[in-house]
């Protein structure tokens, strides 16, 4: 018996609610974590801001090994929703070690394991989402915007009320901590979680080959192969941002407690720009959106580079929201236009190579660099000459987008 048309809604309503509870979860445990990673290696253990980069950089190593087994694995060898699982249980395993190692080798190690394990994550529950809402890639962001709002409730509950319970400097920092041994108990639940989620459909049928050939058919068509190349740069970016920031606010005197709530503003900013992406999709095309998120890269460290005010501090973080939406998220979707099943969570998780792999690993290798090379007379970080490297780097992109890209109805 065919179900009528309210038994549709009603189990479409249940699979928005249960993929909106996975985007919540899995973003809890990336966001108590990406803020504050580098303050806790820095200020908790005593690393240098090279060791620190070369810690933060073991995400890119996995990030080259990890998505090419879930390109190829996922929806394969096993559904996208258990390797989902799989990859959580072992991550909070890892992260859990984390919290209580000291040592640099160690932890060097176990970050490894621990990026090993979510490497393929976030691609993971991408291509879930869009194997349960075929044919409404513009409505990707209405179940995003729930990791979004996960990152904003991590950063007041924790960073506030948490790490502001006390007004002593050496409480924040002992309490530190904390953050990984949240982030390895959201891992563990969303690993129970996924057990229960729907199956998105029968697994792949066919020859098995260990490079996902059908995905790679859709990166190497020019347009995606130019939105990857730019996506590459920009997720240097972003990591650059996620190195230094909170190492910017220490400087600049804002409190432990209060790091986490005001790089939140950019998760605010980004509820905000998720409510309007589908009618800028819609209206201004793909490039123009792109483009407006390049706009709010060049903004955003435009005012850490240049401002002297916490005005400026406050616009740069709000501008990471909108650059992320319009041009990450915006990016998820038109990259997803372009697949069909067989390439979809392959082609996710050759992005995540590129943007999460090569990506990472030069962002965090050169923002270590940096730190220790731009050092003032007085011996602090020159954070003007830190900020002008993605600055520059964010204005070349958006060159580059604006004079090749093409909509692709245009296409």
């Amino acid at each position: 018996m065919t179900p009528s048309g309210s038994e549709e809604l009603v189990v479409h309503k249940a699979i928005k609610t249960r993929l909106g509870i996975m985007m919540f979860l899995q973003y809890v445990v990336m966001g108590t974590i990406w803020p504050i990673i580098s303050l806790y290696l820095r200020q908790v253990l005593g690393f240098s801001g090279t060791q620190t980069g070369t810690v933060l950089a073991m995400s890119a190593v996995a990030a080259f090994v990890a998505p090419v087994v879930g390109a190829c694995v996922a929806d394969r060898w096993i559904s996208a929703e258990r390797l989902l699982s799989l990859c959580h249980f072992l991550a909070a395993m890892a992260m859990g070690l984390i919290s209580v190692q000291t040592r640099f080798s160690a932890v060097l190690a176990l970050y490894l394991v621990y990026t090993l394990s979510m490497g393929p994550t976030v691609p993971l529950t991408n291509a879930i989402t869009f194997h349960h809402a075929p044919g409404g890639h513009r409505k990707f962001g209405n179940t995003r915007v729930w990791g979004t709002v996960a990152w904003v409730v991590v950063a007041w509950t924790f960073g506030y009320l948490w790490l502001g319970k006390t007004t002593d400097s050496a409480a924040h920092v002992s309490r530190l901590p904390d953050a990984l041994k949240l982030s390895a108990m959201a891992s563990l639940a969303l690993g129970l979680y996924a057990l229960t989620l729907p199956r998105a459909g029968q697994r792949l049928q066919g020859r098995i080959g260990l490079i996902p050939r059908e995905s790679i058919a859709v990166l190497i068509r020019p347009q995606v192969l130019l939105i990857a190349g730019i996506s590459l740069i920009v997720g240097i970016i972003d990591r650059y941002y996620y190195f230094g920031t909170a190492l910017f606010l220490k400087h600049r005197g804002i409190s432990e407690a209060l790091i986490m709530p005001l790089m939140s503003l950019g998760q605010i900013a980004e509820i905000f720009a998720m409510c309007v992406l589908s009618r800028l999709l819609t209206h201004l095309g793909t490039k123009r959106t792109l483009l407006l998120g390049l706009l709010a890269e060049i903004g955003r460290f435009s005012a850490f580079a240049f401002g002297t005010s916490t005005a400026s501090v406050l616009v740069g973080n709000a501008c990471h929201g909108l650059a992320y939406t319009f041009f990450f998220t915006a990016v998820y979707i038109t990259i997803d236009s372009f697949c069909d099943k067989a390439s979809r969570t392959g082609l996710h998780q050759l992005f995540t190579i590129i943007t999460s792999g090569f990506g990472a690993l030069s962002a965090n290798l050169l923002a270590g660099y940096c730190l220790d090379r731009f050092v003032s007379a007085s011996a602090s970080v020159d954070y003007r000459s830190f900020w002008l490297v993605p600055l520059i780097m964010a204005a070349l992109s958006f060159v580059v987008l604006a004079l090749f890209l093409r909509d692709r109805a245009e296409s």
